[in-house]
């Protein structure tokens, strides 16, 4: 891992437990056992850092997954969206952890909003393909499961997410 790299992994550590906003250039620096100065090389400031962290985020988290959703029938692909939760938090839990402490800050919303916007897309038509009279609603109530089942991973941990995702899957006949 490269220093650039090792600051991005460290920072993201912090930001997820302590916040961005008590999170200090000099405690990164000294947690990534680099000099301040090469934070501000890589980065400009710590805005532009954590922008990294979100934008390199999401295009990890969307490479490691490319092709899940894909090539399946319309009930599959919905059982697949309510594991979907599960899976991303398993694979990368500070991000998920930033993401929620972030829930509020515009740019993280933005690249958020990006992030689901195919996923909401191949759900609409699973529920058309399924003649759904409320694809639309149908679509959105699973949108809202799917943000309150990686959000809950927070309050009430990974067993909640996936006795709530299964809940759902069962009762649905997903």
């Amino acid at each position: 891992m490269n220093r650039k790299q090792r600051i991005a992994t460290v920072a993201l550590t912090l930001f997820a437990e302590r916040g961005f906003e008590n999170t200090s250039s000099q405690l990164i620096a000294k947690e990534a056992e680099v000099a301040e100065s090469l934070i501000f090389k890589h980065f400009g400031n710590k805005d532009k850092l954590l922008d990294y962290i979100i934008k390199t985020g999401y295009m990890r988290i969307v490479e490691h997954n490319r092709g899940t959703l894909t090539e399946r029938n319309a009930h599959e692909l919905i059982n697949a969206a309510l594991e979907l939760p599960l899976k991303l938090i398993t694979d990368e839990p500070m991000f998920w952890r930033l993401q929620y402490r972030l829930v509020d800050m515009p740019f993280s919303v933005e690249q958020h909003q990006r992030f689901l916007k195919p996923l909401y897309a191949l759900l609409k038509n699973a529920f058309i393909e399924l003649d759904y009279k409320n694809a639309e609603e149908e679509t959105q109530f699973v949108m809202l499961v799917i943000d309150a089942l990686w959000k809950s991973h927070i309050t009430k941990g990974l067993e909640y997410v996936e006795s709530m995702s299964s809940f759902v899957k069962t009762k649905y006949q997903f």
